[in-house]
């Protein structure tokens, strides 16, 4: 019987009937499940070079009840595979590359068993805040309507870590999701960022956890890179003490002028002191943003917090893996992690454009058309 009889007797394309024959052999020595469709499984190749390594690694991690997230899998990649890794990012854009490879590694454990486990948080949500915006830039720009674009500051915190939070971590699917011990942010810095109206960006006052007047302020902070300036609290976090020396030594050596300065309402930057210093001794006005409306009236939250949290994430990448002790590889002293997250912050806030900081500026505090 010919192919043509053949395709119309049986409904299948001639093309159909040639591949079958060139595989006939194959089909018929198959002895696999005979509703398989193929003779070998379909589906994406595997794009991770060695997939038992990995789940060896996330295996052992959970079966010690370490917690586990994609941070570590990162971190056993750039240990193990990181010509692959380097491959990898090479193929992305650079504001894309750590989100493709977050994706990457969760579908690769969604694939192999594992499953994610995140609490949940409540999202209050706001008031409108368009009339917000809209009234507090026209009040700014008749209040402040002879000051130049360099004469226009933004100043805020922000928390700064070493490593990425674990808020979820990866488990046997239908395993124990315990770990030994709550593992929280190994550690935790505030940066103090400030930027002005025209683009330009003042130097970075890191805040570290420590005494005052104790071993880190006294024999580690002269260590640093200069050019920024440092600061120890007992939470690494901004107080009173903390925001006069910003005043004094950050913020004062730059301010040639009389300015302004934009400042949302955390209890150091608008008290009584703080005012005082900013009018008498630095010749400056303290503009306080209308509250819960940083969001959209802060140039900071609007438009340069995102790239320089996105510089961090990237630069992590691409660091090199620092090494701990034998017996847990992921543990670095305090010291080697204050170093590398101050460098590579710096490195962050260097990429950060003046066209980001000016589109900020605008975005916050539109002119009325």
């Amino acid at each position: 019987m010919s192919v043509y009889k053949v395709s119309a007797a049986l409904d299948v394309p001639r093309r159909t009937l040639r591949d079958w024959m060139a595989q006939r052999h194959e089909i018929l020595a198959y002895d696999g499940n005979l509703k398989n469709m193929k003779l070998e499984p379909g589906g994406r190749y595997e794009v991770f070079p060695d997939p038992p390594g990995l789940i060896e690694f996330i295996n052992h991690v959970r079966d010690n009840e370490r917690a586990l997230t994609t941070t570590h899998l990162i971190l056993w990649i750039k240990a193990n595979q990181r010509e692959w890794l380097t491959n990898y990012l090479a193929t992305k854009q650079q504001r894309t590359s750590y989100d493709s490879l977050l994706r990457l590694l969760q579908r690769f454990c969604d694939r192999h068993g594992f499953s994610r486990q995140r609490p949940t948080k409540n999202k209050v949500k706001q008031a409108d805040l368009a009339d917000v915006q809209s009234e507090f830039a026209a009040e700014f720009h008749r209040e402040y309507i002879a000051y130049g674009k360099d004469c226009v500051y933004n100043v805020d915190e922000t928390g700064i870590y070493y490593d990425m939070p674990p808020r979820y971590i990866w488990a046997v699917r239908g395993g124990s999701s315990k770990i030994s011990s709550g593992e929280k942010h190994s550690l935790r810095m505030t940066a103090v960022l400030t930027v002005r109206a025209d683009g330009t960006k003042l130097p970075i006052l890191f805040i570290m956890k420590g005494v005052p007047g104790g071993r880190i302020e006294s024999g580690e902070l002269a260590t640093f890179p200069s050019g920024h300036h440092y600061a120890v609290q007992e939470r690494a976090w901004m107080d009173k003490r903390v925001w006069a020396t910003y005043l004094r030594d950050v913020l004062g050596e730059a301010i040639e002028e009389p300015s302004v300065v934009l400042l949302d309402n955390f209890e150091s930057h608008v008290s009584g002191e703080s005012y005082n210093i900013m009018y008498e001794e630095l010749g400056a006005h303290l503009c306080a943003l209308p509250p819960n409306a940083t969001s959209v009236c802060q140039p900071l939250d609007v438009g340069v917090m995102a790239p320089f949290k996105r510089n961090l994430r990237n630069l992590w990448l691409l660091e090199d893996i620092i090494v701990g002790d034998d017996d847990d590889p992921f543990s670095l002293t305090a010291r080697e992690k204050r170093m590398a997250l101050v460098k590579r912050s710096i490195a962050a806030w260097d990429l950060v454009s003046s066209q980001e900081i000016r589109r900020s500026f605008e975005k916050a505090l539109p002119q009325a058309q």
